[in-house]
């Protein structure tokens, strides 16, 4: 049995403390929220990027602050928020993690992507170093279960996912290099902000919400090839008071048709 707390897109701000109101709701709902995301037990406690709002240094130092208050295998993948404002390298230093990486469990094989462009907000896909190795990690270890993290969805799958026309470069598109696994296939993304769980044959494809539309998290059971997701709601008035705020004052923030605040 494998254990999986995923959260969504997060998107830790820092705010200019004279704004006390909007202030006053980042401390309450992130410290709040991500020690209820933290004090879950699993094997691994992973973000599927914007973990930050505007990919500043003290964003990615203040939301690790809280991270670092717990002793748990934590990992991230990027998201488009999180590059908006450093290089890559130096994000890579203050994370502590390389923008893409693979590890391995007894059954299973993870593999965590960046489909981001360094200092763009809609740019996406991999270059061309990364999909090779893509290509050279989708032999490896082939009688495992496959388990692939990135920020991005893969096209026409879950909701609100790229449609194939509407694709700009063809290393958006993973779909023939996961085609290559026989076994169970499992893709995590976010990047939506809407919640969505789509099964195809032995492809399982996971999409996690964001925080500041729906305050859950998903805890997701892995036996062999058998995946059971589960929503964790968090139910805290006060919280949720901070939550509304943020949603309806946080700038930049994209706000998902299907979502009602």
């Amino acid at each position: 049995m494998l254990r999986i707390a995923l959260l969504g897109d997060l998107h830790y701000p820092v705010i200019d403390s004279s704004n006390k109101q909007l202030s006053a709701a980042v401390d309450h709902f992130f410290e709040d929220y991500l020690h209820e995301f933290l004090s879950i037990e699993a094997d691994f406690h992973i973000s599927i990027g914007d973990l930050t709002h505007l990919g500043l240094e003290s964003e990615f130092l203040s939301v690790y602050k809280i991270i670092n208050k717990f002793n748990r295998n934590f990992q991230t993948v990027l998201g488009n928020h999180d590059v908006l404002s450093l290089p890559k390298e130096k994000i890579s230093s203050l994370i502590q993690l390389p923008t893409y990486h693979s590890l391995e469990t007894e059954e299973y094989f993870l593999l965590f992507l960046d489909t981001t462009k360094e200092f763009e907000l809609h740019g996406w896909g991999l270059d061309q170093e990364q999909w090779r190795w893509l290509e050279k990690q989708m032999e490896h270890s082939k009688e495992k279960h496959l388990l692939v993290f990135a920020h991005h969805p893969v096209p026409e799958t879950t909701t609100i996912s790229p449609k194939s026309e509407g694709l700009k470069e063809p290393l958006q598109d993973i779909r023939p290099l996961l085609k290559k696994r026989d076994g169970c296939v499992i893709y995590f993304n976010g990047h939506t902000h809407v919640r969505s769980y789509v099964q195809k044959n032995n492809f399982h494809f996971i999409q996690a919400g964001a925080a500041i539309c729906d305050p859950d998290i998903l805890l997701v059971e892995l036996d062999g090839s058998n995946v059971n997701v589960r929503r964790m709601d968090i139910i805290n008035k006060e919280l949720e008071d901070s939550r509304k705020i943020l949603y309806e004052k946080l700038p930049e923030f994209h706000r998902p048709k299907l979502f009602q605040s």
